[in-house]
């Protein structure tokens, strides 16, 4: 495998977000902190490699392999855009390498300056001394950059899969529980069950470009969630139920994308949107939402990406027989995140988030604020099967910590004491792509919850296996 394929394979691991043959995934945030010298030492060594690279360029300005080294250089150390320029100087020479125009269409998509990439990519394509798997790639990012040129697109992914957990229903294994202030032996009809479900989610975005000064576009989204528990066997509303709850959850938004400063900041995008969902509990209506929100991109460089948004939806929840003061349960609220994505090299990418939330309810004892804290890892890495052509596999670490404290005191439960939780979570998910469209999700996650009360202390394991379709 020559320089220039492991370049190519490199960047697009490095893009997973957005190259159609990789995806992400993650590990802690924390690893950033044991591995930052190391990461500071390779830093500058690239860095002597560049300036060492330049002054050959300087001295020898038609040497072919010199430039085109200190183009694939810059391109390593992620200035995108000095590799770009390194490169297209080469195009000028009378006989440049046969991989620079397919590089350029890379680079360019990665900038996710689709209509360059695709002039690049359309020219690589028609080089006839273009190896071939190179080839291959060039007329698959192809495909995706003409799609992405295109003034309506759509896209989406849609998952199927089964699920197993050792505890659904977020029992405690406490042998005591509050009751009325005092603590009581745990009913029998109270211990935990596992259960396994079924599980059918999909995602559809459309984009429609208003082709305006500012890059104005249309963004319209859709999300539907389905669940089905195997020990579910009625729809029948009964009070009670120590059963999970079948689940059915449509969520939609529009609103206009667009760059607030396209001169001074090129970067940076605004997305306000309404927004309305509804779900269903077994069969039943149990709550819908409307609301509105606003969401924030900025690009600060080629490696470090800022997101942030608000949202403010008001929930209104149905009268059921079955779950205890339902409508008591609505409310407005209010959620902040701020999320932070940084590459730290070709196929590696940390990512930060930071959630804040205020609920709203009827009853103070529905009523909570709570932050949360998460942090991920992303590798992206070539198949442990060893073909060339099979896609990048993406293997995630992650972990989170939830503090949620409520309003008020539950007579039912104490009304001396007003909850307070403390939710960890750690995920594992390993994914395989089959090929471009198809690949599968395996995912393991652990997830411990102390409370002071004992009513809510508990744990839980769940394994899924999913297939995933991507369009």
């Amino acid at each position: 495998m020559d320089n220039a394929a492991v370049t190519l394979k490199s960047l697009l691991r490095s893009g997973a977000s957005r190259a159609p043959i990789a995806c992400a995934a993650g590990l802690i945030v924390a690893v950033l902190s044991g591995s930052a010298a190391a990461q500071s030492e390779q830093v500058t060594a690239l860095q002597r490699q560049i300036d060492d690279a330049f002054r050959q360029v300087l001295s020898a300005p038609g040497d072919m392999e010199v430039g085109l080294r200190y183009a694939r250089l810059l391109v390593q150390a992620g200035n995108f855009e000095g590799g770009i320029a390194a490169m297209e100087r080469l195009l000028l020479s009378p006989n440049p390498p046969p991989t620079i125009r397919l590089e350029l269409g890379v680079l360019y998509y990665r900038l996710e300056s689709y209509a360059a990439a695709e002039t690049y990519l359309r020219a690589a394509a028609a080089q006839t001394d273009l190896p071939a798997e190179q080839r291959r790639l060039a007329e698959q990012l192809l495909s995706d950059a003409a799609k992405r040129n295109q003034p309506s697109r759509l896209s989406g992914f849609v998952m199927a899969g089964v699920r197993g957990q050792t505890n659904p229903l977020a029992r405690t294994d406490e042998d005591f529980i509050r009751a009325g202030g005092a603590l009581v032996a745990r009913p029998s009809t109270q211990k935990r069950k596992s259960d396994t479900d079924t599980q059918l989610v999909g995602r559809i975005e459309h984009i429609y470009d208003l082709e305006t000064q500012n890059s104005a576009e249309l963004v319209s989204t859709l999300v539907g969630v389905a669940q089905h528990y195997s020990s579910v066997s009625s729809y029948k509303l009964k009070v009670g139920s120590d059963k999970p709850r079948d689940l059915l959850l449509a969520e939609g938004t529009t609103g206009i994308r667009f760059k607030p400063d396209p001169v001074d900041l090129p970067s940076w995008t605004l997305r306000p949107h309404v927004i309305a969902g509804n779900i269903l509990l077994d069969g039943h209506q149990y709550a819908y939402n409307l609301g509105a929100g606003i969401e924030s991109n900025y690009r600060v460089t080629d490696r470090f990406v800022i997101d942030a948004g608000y949202e403010a939806r008001n929930y209104s929840y149905a009268t059921r027989v079955d779950v205890a003061e339902a409508k008591q349960q609505g409310g407005l609220e209010h959620t902040v995140r701020l999320r932070a994505s940084y590459e730290l090299a070709p196929g590696q990418i940390v990512v930060g988030e930071v959630i804040g939330r205020d609920h709203g309810a009827d009853r103070g004892y529905f009523a909570y604020q709570s932050g949360e804290l998460r942090g991920t890892y992303i590798l992206s890495y070539a198949s442990p099967l060893g073909w060339w052509d099979a896609p990048a596999w993406t293997t995630s670490v992650s972990a989170g910590v939830l503090q949620r404290n409520y309003d008020t005191s539950d007579p039912v439960v104490d009304r001396s004491r007003t909850r307070e939780d403390t939710e960890w979570r750690g995920t594992f998910a390993t994914q395989i792509p089959i090929d471009p469209a198809w690949s599968i999700l395996l995912q393991a996650e652990y997830i411990k919850a102390n409370s002071n009360l004992p009513n809510y202390r508990y744990d839980n394991t769940s394994a899924l296996a999913s297939i995933l379709w991507r369009f």
